[in-house]
């Protein structure tokens, strides 16, 4: 009998030591459950106009981009937009877009085509020298040969700049 006396006190003992120690771990600790590398000195982040340096590309190319990137960063990060000077200051330019036959068909025509972009795409870091970066990014979307790229071109420059953002968000926010 006195064991059954005992275990309730135990476990109540236990249970309360397990509480004390949540309860602080909680408090006492920040979890990170995304693999951002902000400073917390970095509050603020601008988008300069991306340009279309591209000959073929259509001119509003430059403008998609800029605003896809921007609400990218607000939606997934604590930083705040502000128009000009922001601590992270995002630039640069669409300089590659080419449409390539592929998957050629035995009657000398192919059956899809592909559509690459390719952009410099510069991070100026005022808080952080080291997070200064200015590479080239380029990505791609098939679609088929039997439609005109001005029916899907939107929505294959959408698709195309969803994994280049990804990229550069990566290269900006990410330890990797």
């Amino acid at each position: 009998m006195d064991q059954r006396m005992e275990q309730p006190a135990v476990i109540k003992f236990a249970s309360i030591w397990a509480s004390i120690f949540i309860l602080l771990l909680s408090s006492a600790c920040s979890f990170r459950f995304n693999a951002y590398d902000i400073s917390t000195e970095t509050k603020t982040f601008s988008i300069d106009q991306f340009r279309t340096s591209a000959g073929n590309a259509p001119p509003t190319l430059g403008q998609l981009f800029s605003e896809q990137l921007k609400q990218r960063v607000l939606n997934d990060t604590r930083l705040q937009y502000r128009n000009e000077n922001g601590d992270l200051q995002f630039s640069g330019a669409i300089t590659s877009y080419q449409i390539t036959p592929i998957a050629p068909q035995g009657n000398q025509t192919v059956a899809l085509q592909r559509l690459s972009i390719g952009m410099e795409i510069q991070c100026v870091s005022s808080k952080q020298e080291i997070k200064n970066w200015n590479p080239f990014f380029s990505r791609f979307a098939d679609f088929s040969a039997d439609v005109d790229l001005t029916s899907v071109e939107d929505q294959l420059a959408k698709e195309i700049y969803a994994q280049i953002i990804e990229d550069v968000f990566n290269k900006a926010f990410s330890n990797w």
